[in-house]
């Protein structure tokens, strides 16, 4: 089962959100892939209309490695897939869904005496690139890719 042509991606980053992330010091892009299950209480899928997608960052940690400084950033993928129900009775239904992802990035813009994460990198996470496919009635198979952009700003 395929998603049709028509469905929607929202959520994806811009050709004109580019222009920021090029100036950044420093990025990296995760493929992180995931498989959700509709819940019983909802209707199974027959296809996709359109899927919202948002990346929210939540943690960012700076750890320095015997191999330099890396930031470790955790984030999560929200979902709002809309979809019409394989029950003609009830044609259009949306379900909510998340994925966690995990990532390091590394980092050269730090000097020796600011070695504690404090506001100093303007960590940011976009989604690149999705695609989500219908396996079964009840199960979607998902694939993200993050970009992951740290800007360093001058400390004084």
């Amino acid at each position: 089962m395929e998603i049709q042509k028509g469905c929607a991606y929202l959520g994806i980053i811009e050709p004109h959100e580019y222009d920021d992330v090029k100036k950044t010091h420093v990025y990296k892009q995760v493929l992180t892939k995931a498989e959700f299950e509709i819940p019983e209480s909802k209707p199974e899928i027959e296809d996709f209309s359109s899927v919202v997608m948002q990346i929210t960052r939540k943690k960012c940690k700076l750890i320095c490695g015997p191999l330099g400084d890396k930031i470790v950033v955790t984030g999560t993928i929200n979902l709002n897939v809309m979809y019409t129900a394989a029950n003609p009775q009830q044609s259009v239904h949306n379900v909510h869904l998340c994925h966690d992802v995990d990532a390091f990035i590394n980092i050269k813009c730090l000097e020796e005496i600011h070695k504690s994460f404090c506001g100093c990198c303007d960590v940011k996470m976009y989604i690149e690139w999705a695609d989500l496919e219908a396996v079964a009635k009840r199960r979607i198979k998902g694939c993200f890719l993050v970009l992951i952009t740290a800007k360093c700003k001058s400390v004084k």
